[in-house]
């Protein structure tokens, strides 16, 4: 954080965020936005119509790996025994065409960078919140074209980006020492800026205070930062006074546990969207849907078993992304390192290519691996019906031993850690230990994030 923002006083400070958010908007919305978000519209009001999304998603994948093959150092070496662009169809792409792992782009990211020259070139970095941060260069098209896709989101469920919002995220506006109020606001951009760092019992009635003076129309938010709000707030009795129209989630795994209490206590609709800094697809709870849909028109998502086959419905697998969007870049058949669960009904393919999925269940190494040698993912279950549990970490220190970091709710607490352990014996077997730690808050990342599953093997 800029050590000279850090000296101005709240009102200075909002007005400093103002005026970057003017340089985001323009960043964001100008340039190509305006057109591309039109065409978008056109094509997604067509998804249902397979061969205008087979047709499509045939024309990108042909035109990627062409440009790839000529421009990207990388695919220039991978892809010199492929069979013409030409002959490549969404029939054979997937057989002919090799898998991406992240630790081939970690360790040459530089190769998949164009040899083009481009202007307007923009580096993302992740978080890093399972090893080694990653930067992903774009154009500032390719990040506008994102935004669009982000737009449409918005838009299915009722709201847009310049309504009254409010919002939580990684990005740390207070220093770790500043005292209530605490948040700022983003004149330019209409949001109420919360920083997630500083929530705690204490400090929760500020938040609600600052929420009740600024009646969001939709919230946006980390999934944690937003329960812990709800389940804090519930604990002491605060009530919000204006109850927004839906919150919007996304960056981390929205738990069903979490998913309740939120909307308990907020009184609307969560709708949680999944996408990454990669750009490689986007998966998205449209048109107040509970399934989420795989955005034909971003990219092209497969999921995928052990063996590399696509899964059937009802079954779980990796993610595997071919991005659309950014072709500085490109991600072609990248396997980011999250599982999800391909939706159990007869819409779970739309064309073959438009995934319905009913859950993400997470990254891979969200597991806890028991003694038997089994990897056990999506524990949310267990937490079902659970009350006096704030928040909870579960740390794997061996394979026979686990830390649960528990922040205490209310005067039940102890009776819920204790049915929460038996729930979890039931899934893990009887031969893991717990050990129960009680904590303020849990452990974030450097990006405000909180890991649910925390291994130390």
């Amino acid at each position: 954080m800029d050590s000279l923002y850090q000296l101005m006083p709240p009102f200075m400070q909002n007005i400093a965020l103002s005026m970057y958010g003017l340089q985001l908007k323009v960043r964001r919305y100008g340039g190509i936005y305006p057109g591309y978000k039109k065409e978008l519209d056109e094509y997604m009001a067509s998804m249902g119509d397979v061969n205008i999304v087979k047709a499509f998603q045939a024309s990108k994948i042909r035109e990627l790996v062409s440009y790839a093959k000529k421009n990207v150092p990388y695919y220039s070496e991978c892809y010199r025994l492929l069979p013409n662009e030409c002959e490549i169809t969404l029939d054979n792409f997937s057989s002919v065409v090799p898998i991406l792992d992240k630790s081939t782009l970690k360790s040459r990211s530089s190769e998949f960078r164009s040899k083009e020259k481009c202007k307007d070139i923009v580096t993302i970095n992740t978080s890093g919140s399972t090893g080694s941060p990653l930067s992903i260069a774009c154009t500032r098209s390719a990040l506008q074209k994102n935004y669009a896709h982000f737009e449409y989101f918005l838009n299915s469920n009722g709201v847009n980006s310049f309504d009254r919002s409010a919002t939580f995220a990684g990005r740390k506006i207070l220093s770790s020492d500043s005292g209530a109020p605490f948040c700022r606001k983003n004149f330019t951009m209409n949001t109420l800026l919360c920083s997630s760092y500083h929530l705690s019992e204490k400090n929760v009635a500020s938040y609600i205070n600052e929420l009740n003076d600024w009646a969001p129309i939709y919230i946006d938010s980390y999934p944690s930062a937003v329960y812990e709000l709800a389940c804090l707030a519930k604990v002491k009795g605060l009530v919000l006074n204006n109850k927004p129209k839906c919150i919007v989630t996304s960056s981390e795994t929205l738990f069903s546990y979490q998913r309740r209490e939120i909307e308990d206590f907020f009184e609307c609709k969560v709708y949680d969207q999944y996408g990454q800094a990669e750009m490689g697809g986007t998966l998205a709870q449209y048109n107040s849907e509970s399934l989420y849909t795989a955005n034909p028109f971003y990219g092209l998502v497969e999921v995928l078993d052990e063996e590399g086959r696509q899964v059937m419905p009802g079954e779980s697998g990796a993610l595997v992304l071919t991005g659309f969007i950014n072709s500085y870049m490109p991600l072609i058949r990248y396997k980011i390192g999250d599982n999800v669960t391909v939706a159990n009904s007869e819409d779970a393919f739309v064309g073959s290519h438009a995934l319905k999925i009913s859950e993400i269940v997470g990254r891979e190494d969200d597991v806890v691996l028991t003694p038997e040698g089994k990897r056990i993912g999506r524990l949310d279950p267990a937490f079902k019906g659970v009350v006096g549990i704030g928040g909870c970490q579960i740390v794997q220190h061996a394979l026979d031993k686990i830390e649960l970091r528990i922040v205490p709710q209310g005067e039940s607490a102890d009776n819920g850690v204790a049915e929460l352990i038996q729930n979890l014996k039931e899934r893990l077997g009887e031969s893991i230990t717990f050990q129960v730690t009680k904590v303020q808050e849990l452990e974030k990342t450097k990006s405000g994030k909180v890991k649910g599953v925390i291994s130390k093997l």
